[in-house]
């Protein structure tokens, strides 16, 4: 897998981006994943937002929400987040929504939501997981090799 990262993203997170694709197993996939950080919000004030297919994927990384900037944490747990929706896009897990009638497709089976319900569905909860357990893994690998 090809990684393409936005020049303005610091090394605090390129070095967190690596541990994320990794612990993923992306790196094991062909393909490209493209990630910027924006200085700025996202559309519908997201933190983050991903979409893509078996062969790419393009993550998008807020640094602003609401007029606030997000935390390092915030955006740490974001990148993970995000890159679990990459490597769903890349297997074929997940395929593209049709934003106008609400339906994803998730393991082969059609799933239609509202907006309301999106947070629910089973590939934001998959999502939710690996931020959290990702974040962790990362601060714990860094706290025994002296670094953190």
């Amino acid at each position: 897998m090809r990684l393409f990262l936005s020049k303005n993203i610091p090394a605090y997170m390129r070095d967190y981006i690596d541990y994320s694709v990794e612990f993923l197993g992306l790196n094991r996939l062909r393909g490209e994943v493209h990630i910027t950080l924006h200085r700025n919000n996202l559309e519908e004030e997201a933190y983050g937002l991903c979409w893509g297919n078996r062969r790419e994927a393009e993550v998008q990384i807020a640094s602003r929400q609401f007029g606030r900037p997000l935390s390092r944490e915030e955006k740490l747990k974001t990148i993970s987040h995000e890159l679990t929706h990459a490597l769903q896009y890349m297997k074929g897990q997940l395929v593209g929504a049709d934003v106008d009638q609400w339906v994803s497709q998730w393991r082969g089976t059609d799933m239609t939501y509202t907006p309301e319900e999106e947070s629910s569905m089973p590939w934001e909860l998959e999502a939710v997981h690996f931020e959290r357990e990702i974040y962790d893994s990362y601060f714990e690998s860094r706290i025994n090799k002296g670094k953190a």
